[in-house]
């Protein structure tokens, strides 16, 4: 088999796109969860200077502040939940990923499905 004198370099700069893409996504998320941290931090410390002051403290306030507190700790949890992996094996050999009951099933997947049928019922 004969390969294009292109291919190599056609193969090196996909695989450096890829990681490119790859550092770039990771960062942003990184930079994400930076963020989070230090609003959560911020709105902590508002409750501190709050509860450390001698005037009156509204329990309307504190709730929301404690909510914001909360909510930006259940954005992580959401942000860290296990998701499926996809492998380039299963990209390359053109495996369909897996659709729980519960999920909806694209459009284009459902034009497939019909194109499968009317084939197989041939």
């Amino acid at each position: 088999m004969h390969f294009s004198p292109y291919f190599p370099h056609v193969l090196y700069s996909v695989a450096l796109t890829s990681i490119s893409i790859n550092l770039v996504s990771q960062r942003k998320k990184a930079e994400d969860e930076k963020s989070r941290v230090q609003a959560q931090i911020s709105i902590l410390e508002s409750i501190k200077q709050q509860l450390q002051s001698n005037k009156p403290l509204s329990t309307d306030e504190l709730e929301r502040l404690k909510k914001l507190a909360r909510a930006s700790a259940g954005d992580a949890e959401l942000a860290a939940a296990p998701k499926e992996e996809i492998t380039w094996g299963d990209i390359f050999g053109g495996k369909k990923p897996v659709v729980a009951e519960d999920e909806e099933v694209s459009k284009w997947d459902k034009q497939d499905l019909e194109s499968l049928r009317k084939e197989m019922s041939k």
